[in-house]
């Protein structure tokens, strides 16, 4: 019986113009029908190596390149990316044992991309993300923005580079930048409801503490102080304002009675 990487491949074409691309993709058609033609009409049957002239074609691709991705094989085995992601060809090469995930490609988001090649070995795992080497348009306008116009809050950076509150949020560039000491806390906004916001600035820095949470109690002094003070403008206007009453009628009584 032959294994996986002894599985015999049909002769490979050499073609590539336009009329060879539609017979493979014919070809690739024609095979589906054939293996699914007896299949629930709710889920399509995954054709096997045998059946599908597309799988033949992955596989002869394997053995001349390793650490493909789907789009790469896709591109060159003329074969459709959905096919390959969502119509289960990659598992159920995997599954057979006739691919294996050899490697990892970086992206913007971190190492999230695999890479496949052929032969009956374990999967590599999947890398640790690590935020000092990441790198991002989107980082770049965070830092541009804030040595442009000085410290700001994320709502800020959102408006100033263009870029989504979301993004600014959750995107992990803001913690990404203070990792690689390009950016830094360099104060926090007390809200009046709300959480306290911290507040960015370009450059080297050591990060400034959230500072603690006010008390129930000491909201209601702070909120007395605050009344308080402004009852206190308001008095002071008043009796302000009644002293120079005073004073004008106190000049007009000082002046010397009209001679008769």
């Amino acid at each position: 019986m032959q294994g996986p990487a002894d599985f015999p491949l049909f002769p490979e074409a050499v073609s590539s113009d336009r009329h060879h691309r539609q017979a493979l993709a014919a070809a690739d058609s024609a095979s589906n029908c054939r293996t699914t033609a007896t299949a629930s009409p709710l889920r399509k049957q995954v054709p096997t190596v045998e059946q599908s002239p597309a799988m033949q074609r992955l596989l002869r691709l394997l053995q001349r390149k390793a650490d493909l991705s789907v789009s790469d094989m896709a591109a060159e085995a003329f074969v459709g990316i959905n096919t390959l992601a969502c119509g289960g060809y990659v598992s159920a090469l995997k599954k057979a044992g006739y691919i294996h995930v050899s490697g990892w490609r970086k992206t913007r988001r971190g190492f999230s991309t695999p890479l496949y090649s052929r032969g009956d070995q374990p999967d590599l795992p999947r890398p640790e993300y690590d935020d000092a080497e990441r790198a991002a348009p989107g980082m770049d306008l965070v830092v541009s923005a804030l040595q442009r116009r000085g410290p700001m809050s994320y709502t800020e950076i959102a408006g100033s580079t263009g870029l989504s509150l979301h993004t600014i949020k959750n995107s992990g560039y803001l913690t990404a930048l203070r990792t690689q000491k390009r950016v830094h806390i360099c104060g926090w906004r007390r809200a009046r409801k709300g959480p306290m916001t911290p507040i960015y600035d370009a450059g080297v820095g050591s990060d400034v503490a959230k500072p603690e949470t006010f008390s129930s109690a000491e909201k209601s002094r702070r909120y007395r102080e605050r009344k308080d003070l402004l009852q206190g403008d308001r008095s002071l206007a008043a009796q302000t304002s009644r002293l120079l009453s005073r004073n004008s009628a106190a000049r007009v009584s000082a002046q010397p009675a009209p001679d008769r």
